[in-house]
């Protein structure tokens, strides 16, 4: 399965563009296992103060590789929940609400890159047992479908995103 063969209607057309961050021949696992490597190397290669923030109002470098970790995190527990046939719609999550938590953290390169491995490295291991029925199954989560097989490629072209911004408006 590639993320070529996701169908328009397997998600929310808000998603898009994340989805587009991710080649279409690329397949699941290579989008979280590529992903992982290249999202490691992407944070060992930051020289800059991660607390820096470009703005007053903005997210530090930390904090904004912390919202990647939590939003994999909640894909994840999505995907799972539809992979075990738990189709009770799911609530969306507020990516401030969860920030706000942040602000109380100093966060270390190396705990990031521990989480941040941690993190991945569950969602491969969910995603190396999952079944052709699996991918294919849709729940609803923050009020619009979404089929199992979209999630890892909303994980990586979400974190791919994310890591642009701090190419550009960071570094």
């Amino acid at each position: 399965m590639k993320r070529s063969d996701l169908l328009p209607k397997e998600f929310n057309s808000y998603y898009t563009d994340y989805l587009n961050l991710v080649h279409g021949s690329t397949s699941v696992h290579e989008a979280l296992n590529i992903g992982l490597q290249e999202s490691l190397d992407f944070i060992n290669s930051i020289d800059k103060n991660l607390d820096y923030r470009y703005g007053s109002d903005k997210w530090t470098i930390a904090q904004v590789i912390m919202h990647n970790i939590d939003t994999e995190r909640v894909f994840a527990y999505r995907a799972l929940r539809f992979m075990r046939g738990d189709l009770t719609p799911l609530s969306g999550f507020d990516q401030d609400v969860f920030a706000v938590d942040y602000e109380n953290h100093a966060f270390a390169k190396a705990d990031l890159i521990q989480s941040f491995k941690a993190t991945r490295n569950a969602t491969i291991a969910l995603f190396n047992g999952v079944t052709d029925e699996q991918l294919i199954i849709q729940g609803t989560a923050s009020d619009s479908l979404m089929s199992v097989r979209v999630i890892p490629f909303l994980i990586a072209g979400h974190t791919k995103h994310h890591e642009n911004v701090i190419r550009k408006r960071y570094l």
